[in-house]
């Protein structure tokens, strides 16, 4: 069995965004769908699941419940890797870029040397630039306002 369908059957995935909308999240879900892998996606489960979410994540979080060497997040989304940190514990990744950068090699989704790696992260991060003009476009005077707040 290869190391890439190894790490889509093994490992388990937890990907931190919030529920109901696709956002930066949706980035990482679209990676996951198209190598077959399975993940859950907290954010889209039940109440009590939203919650862990925002464990990682706010002003008054210095660091992750599931394994305090993880550093904070600034916002979601986040990727919780099991047993995958130095000390065994789960790994925490934050920013989508960072993120696709881990997971493509793991799931076989780059080639197998680090030019194609950096090719696809350069795709990635292209791809999120165009994204972000997208979303700018229709808030042009405050990114966080919606319509209302901005007339």
């Amino acid at each position: 069995m290869s190391e890439a369908k190894r790490q889509k059957i093994e490992t388990k995935y937890e990907l931190l965004y919030h529920g109901g909308i696709p956002g930066r999240g949706e980035f990482v879900r679209l990676a996951f769908e198209a190598a077959g892998a399975s993940y859950t996606d907290p954010g889209n489960a039940g109440d009590q699941e939203k919650k862990k979410v925002y464990e990682v994540c706010g002003a008054d979080i210095t660091s992750d419940p599931a394994n305090p060497e993880n550093p904070p997040a600034f916002s979601p989304p986040s990727l919780r890797i099991e047993g995958a940190s130095k000390n065994g514990k789960s790994l925490l990744i934050h920013q989508t870029p960072n993120i696709l950068l881990y997971i493509g090699p793991k799931l076989g989704l780059v080639g197998s040397d680090e030019e194609d790696l950096y090719f696809v992260n350069q795709l990635t991060l292209t791809a999120l630039d165009t994204n972000n003009e997208a979303h700018d476009t229709h808030h042009p005077l405050a990114v966080m306002k919606y319509y209302e707040g901005r007339r």
